[in-house]
């Protein structure tokens, strides 16, 4: 418990360091600490929505450890912060989640002068496409923010959120709790941008990475460079990324210091 609790309050600290005023500071140092109590059936506030001012940016999110762990690890720790060899103007983001992701890319790639930047962001819970295009507006990022699934297929499956966090998990079939999404195949998904081709692909999607590198993975002909988290605990990565550097790319481990499970793939 109080090792739990020291881990809440350096996250809200780190946080805190990068906030643009004195109440966000405030805000992000009792967040990170009290949803350490989550865990422990800490009802208060929980999925309240929040407010804050971060590295110039206006973020809005709920308070639940999901959110938190996303702003953590994609705006304080910046983990897909990785050298690409070229300046991406199109980005294809697959479990955009709340945008944090989405936000960050585009403000470390983009646009560049005289260039044009296409950002499609795809996200399976309603909440969280609906607060992604909030935080994507809120700081005139010029997006096109998808609530959808994304398959190796167009079709129809259905989600299920878990009730300690954000995330969740797609299936196949009903079950109690899970509600039905659409789902828009990977080439339709490409279809959107010019020639059919886009730079860079993030993809976060809760084990739903084994459908779409898994088997045919032709589409990944229109892709540049992809970043991947994998969960291994839904599907195991090794075969994938074999099947990926087999479709002609190169394969580096981000953040193996902090043990991250993240994999970047430059095409050669």
């Amino acid at each position: 418990m109080i090792r739990a609790l020291y881990h809440g309050w350096r996250e809200g600290a780190d946080a805190a360091a990068l906030a643009d005023d004195v109440a966000s500071a405030s805000r992000l140092r009792a967040d990170f600490f009290f949803s350490r109590l989550l865990r422990l059936g800490w009802q208060a506030g929980r999925d309240e929505g929040r407010l804050v001012r971060l590295g110039g940016m206006a973020i809005r999110y709920r308070f639940n450890r999901g959110d938190l762990q996303s702003l953590r690890e994609v705006l304080v720790l910046e983990v897909y912060a990785a050298e690409l060899g070229f300046t991406p103007s199109s980005v294809l983001d697959l479990g955009a989640n709340i945008g944090l992701t989405s936000l960050w890319l585009y403000r470390r790639h983009g646009p560049q002068a005289g260039q044009t930047f296409q950002l499609i962001a795809v996200e399976a819970a309603a909440e969280n496409a609906g607060l992604a295009k909030a935080n994507l507006v809120a700081n005139r990022v010029p997006a096109e923010v998808i609530h959808a699934a994304a398959g190796l297929v167009s079709g129809q499956a259905w989600f299920e959120t878990r009730a300690a966090s954000n995330l969740g998990r797609m299936l196949d079939h009903a079950e109690p709790g899970a509600v039905p999404v659409t789902v828009v195949g990977i080439r339709d998904l490409l279809a959107k941008f010019p020639h059919g081709r886009v730079d860079l692909v993030k993809m976060d999607i809760e084990g739903g990475e084994e459908a779409l590198l898994g088997h045919d993975t032709t589409w990944l002909e229109g892709v540049r460079a992809l970043m991947v988290e994998w969960h291994d605990d839904r599907a195991d990565s090794r075969p994938l990324i074999q099947k990926v550097t087999a479709a002609g790319f190169e394969h580096r481990r981000l953040n193996e210091s902090r043990q991250d499970n993240l994999s970047l793939f430059v095409k050669r």
